[in-house]
C-alpha cells in the first residue's frame, strides 16, 4: 500500500487529496480509497477581479515581491563589499586611513565611510595620499 498526495494548483484555489493505492502482481496501480481531501480558495476583492477580467494579471503580492527583490539585491551587494573589505584588509592592500575605519568583519565602524583615495591632512582638508607626504 502506498500513500499519494495529489495537488491541484489553480489561479484562485488550491485543492489537495491523500489517496491510498495498491499494486497488483504486474505493477499496475489500483485506487483503494481517498483518505482525506480539501481545498483552499484564495479570496480576491472585486477591484482585483475587475482588473483581472480586463487583462491586467498583476497579483496582490506583486508589489511586495518587487520590494523583497530590491532588499535582497541590496543585502547581497553589502555582503560582497564586506567580504572584499575583509580580504583586502587581511592582505594589507587597503590604505591605512581606510583600514582603520573597518571592523574585523569588513563593516564600517560608527557609520563612517571614508573616501578611498583621499586623506585628511593637518588642516582637516582632503588630499591625495601622494600630496600628503
Amino acid at each position: 500500500m502506498k500513500k499519494i498526495l495529489g495537488l491541484d494548483l489553480g489561479t484562485n484555489s488550491i485543492g489537495w487529496a491523500v489517496v491510498n493505492a495498491n499494486f497488483d502482481e504486474n505493477g499496475n496501480e489500483h485506487l483503494q480509497n481517498i483518505d482525506e481531501a480539501g481545498s483552499r480558495i484564495i479570496p480576491m476583492d472585486a477591484a482585483i477581479l475587475g482588473n483581472f477580467d480586463a487583462g491586467n494579471s498583476i497579483s496582490q503580492t506583486a508589489e511586495r515581491t518587487g520590494f523583497r527583490g530590491v532588499r535582497r539585491l541590496r543585502e547581497r551587494n553589502l555582503l560582497r563589499r564586506e567580504r572584499l573589505h575583509r580580504i583586502l584588509n587581511l592582505l594589507e592592500f587597503l590604505p591605512e586611513h581606510y583600514a582603520q575605519e573597518l571592523d574585523r568583519y569588513g563593516k564600517f565602524s560608527a557609520n563612517a565611510e571614508p573616501k578611498l583615495p583621499l586623506l585628511k591632512n593637518c588642516s582637516r582638508r582632503y588630499s591625495t595620499p601622494l600630496s600628503a607626504v
